[in-house]
């Protein structure tokens, strides 16, 4: 019994759950729980999409250059390093310059940690893997200051001691032998746990480079508009919406979502939350697991007149 649990899970029959899934997700995320559905899901059921990051001022040597963006591993005793190992070689398959993972890197302890840290070195990538911190990685320890410091310390050593890059509200830069000018990468700390300090992580930054800005949570997207980034890359949401019916909403009067999934025009700028790689919260076509492939291309600068708001 226990050998053909672990085949289930492992090896889910997609097809014959639509119906009890569908209804569970139905119950739950109606009530803002959509936590609750946390079961592993058919494989190719994982969407991995394409499109253009066209930026204004990138160097021509960039032009055809790939960002991969991950998101929401959530590495954890629910969600099993196997399942997560396949589609990180997936991502290898796509040929990526850089590979960005946007937080809720994990959803437990110290092992986790580790673990994840020796999970993504699977991940090739020329410019290298560059993380941020999403909620989950301080634990629920987010809101006192001094533990979910030694927390995130301690993530941030495991990933950096795997060659990793971490930004906590810092920056990098991605500029191939052969380009003059490269492409400024800036990692914002944790916005719920109140790590996020943009003020730091822009502090003199060359406005003419491109500016590409990782941001876990896509909340504050329009709180950030003082600062020079022309695309975000988010998380955090699985693409969903939360607390939808009456009762919901009254339960969790705060969390409406104003940006859930997909691409958004702000103000003239680029904002793309990823629905993360994690099985749990899953069933409806809009939520599905993500891994996102952008192409680097030169955007024209528009006139004031044609700038979308």
């Amino acid at each position: 019994m226990v050998e053909d649990l672990s085949d289930f899970l492992h090896q889910p029959e997609w097809r014959r759950q639509t119906r009890w899934r569908k209804a569970v997700w139905t119950t739950v995320s109606r009530l803002g729980l959509t936590g609750i559905h946390a079961l592993p899901l058919n494989r190719r059921w994982v969407d991995i999409h394409r499109r253009k990051m066209p930026l204004v001022g990138l160097d021509p040597a960039l032009v055809g250059k790939k960002i991969v963006q991950i998101s929401d591993l959530h590495y954890s005793p629910v969600v099993w390093g196997k399942y997560l190992e396949q589609f990180l070689d997936w991502v290898n398959e796509v040929e990526p310059d850089v590979v960005t993972v946007t937080g809720d890197l994990i959803t437990g302890g110290y092992r986790y940690a580790r673990n994840v840290a020796k999970l993504l070195t699977r991940l090739k990538a020329p410019g290298g893997v560059i993380c941020t911190f999403g909620n989950h990685d301080y634990s629920i320890h987010g809101k006192r200051p001094k533990e979910a410091k030694r927390r995130g310390d301690y993530l941030e050593q495991a990933l950096e001691g795997q060659g990793l890059n971490v930004l906590r509200n810092e920056r990098a830069i991605f500029k191939p032998a052969e380009a003059v000018r490269g492409l400024t990468i800036v990692g914002l700390d944790d916005e719920w746990s109140g790590n996020i300090d943009p003020v730091r992580a822009f502090a003199d930054i060359d406005r003419a480079s491109p500016i590409l800005c990782l941001n876990h949570n896509p909340v504050n997207c329009v709180d950030l508009m003082d600062y020079p980034w022309q695309w975000m890359l988010s998380g955090h949401t699985h693409g969903r919406q939360v607390a939808t019916s009456k009762l919901g909403r009254t339960l969790y009067p705060h969390r409406h979502r104003t940006f859930t999934h997909g691409y958004y025009s702000v103000h003239g700028r680029h904002l793309y939350v990823n629905r993360g790689l994690s099985y749990g919260q899953r069933v409806l076509d809009w939520c599905r697991p993500e891994i996102t492939v952008f192409k680097l291309d030169v955007e024209v600068p528009t006139s004031p007149a044609q700038k979308i708001i």
